[in-house]
């Protein structure tokens, strides 16, 4: 089965390179559930060859892929995760850093994790209970995390999710609390390869507030069996259902700092929320009482405004206000 995996990865990575070598200016591409959550051509075609493979080869297990889920996540004995191409917005860039992802889960647990990474042929693999290890030309290592064990000496990775233009929980108060307290934080655009980073002792540690199975199935499992630990951010155990996931090389004082600076940064966005809450519930009062014209001033009770305790001078800047105003 172990092979089996790596093969059809190796097969879904030539046929991306088919795409990334015909597109001298890029891909073109379009988008899903935000401007910035690209799909291409590419990422159809690998999707199509993996489903078409996996159905031929194990017919009663079930395939959850990024291109083809229209559901939850489905509750299965054996149950393959897959991306056929993780880092799109990269691929459709000509940026070269991209892989294939594919999990085989079994009662919700991973027991086999493959990511190929086509351009360098590197195929980072993992089985339960067997190790992770990093397949090359030159022929096969076992992976190890390091063992950086101080939030101030180590080397850190993150995403950003797909929604960070208009949700205030975009991973930036996480990102900006972290990058000044460590060496600081890479962000390389695959969830895949930077987890299989983080197996291999490149990076201490990689998080996010919000993956996809498929982003991260053979990433938790290559981190666990090289020692590292994986949990959600309020320090639980992560699972193929989690949205949240801080990926470590399991040195208890470092995770427990990671845990709790992101802790702290969230706070800070929960602040930021009843903020913005008590200004638009201000401006809505304002807009309310304040008189916007000559006309309008006769309409208004002047006890009105004077039991709100809204000033003239308040009111008139209200006209120029682009939705943030405190009122005091």
């Amino acid at each position: 089965m172990r092979e089996f995996a790596i093969d059809l990865a190796r097969r879904a990575g030539a046929l991306l390179l088919e795409f990334h070598h015909a597109a001298a200016e890029g891909q073109a591409f379009d988008t899903k559930s935000s401007p910035v959550d690209l799909v291409t051509a590419a990422d159809v075609a690998a999707d199509h060859l993996l489903n078409e493979a996996l159905a031929a080869e194990f017919p009663s297990h079930v395939v959850f892929s990024e291109e083809s889920a229209n559901g939850p996540l489905p509750k299965a004995e054996w149950l393959w995760v897959i991306d056929p191409l993780d880092g799109t917005t990269n691929f459709a860039h000509r940026v070269p850093f991209f892989a294939v992802n594919i999990a085989l889960a079994h009662h919700g647990a991973a027991v086999l994790g493959v990511t190929y990474e086509p351009l360098t042929g590197q195929v980072y693999w993992a089985e339960r209970g067997s190790g992770a290890w990093l397949r090359t030309d030159g022929g096969e290592r076992q992976l190890r995390v390091s063992t950086i064990n101080e939030l101030g000496r180590s080397l850190l990775s993150t995403g950003f999710p797909a929604d960070r233009r208009t949700n205030l929980d975009n991973n930036l108060p996480e990102f900006n609390a972290l990058e000044r307290r460590t060496h600081g934080v890479r962000r390389q655009g695959s969830a895949a390869l930077e987890l299989a980073w983080v197996a291999a002792g490149i990076v201490e540690a990689f998080w996010h507030p919000r993956l996809k199975p498929w982003d991260a199935a053979p990433g938790w499992l290559l981190i666990e069996e090289a020692g590292g630990q994986v949990t959600q951010y309020d320090g639980r155990p992560w699972r193929l259902d989690s949205e949240t996931m801080i990926a470590s090389n399991g040195q208890p004082a470092l995770h427990a700092a990671i845990l709790d600076t992101i802790a702290g940064a969230r706070a800070s966005i929960n602040s930021v929320h009843q903020r913005a809450r008590r200004t638009r519930a201000g401006v809505k009062l304002v807009r309310d009482l304040c008189p916007r014209s000559k006309r309008e001033t006769s309409n208004v009770k002047r006890e009105q405004a004077q039991r709100t305790r809204v000033s003239r001078s308040t009111c008139y800047a209200s006209r120029f206000t682009s939705g943030v105003l405190y009122v005091h």
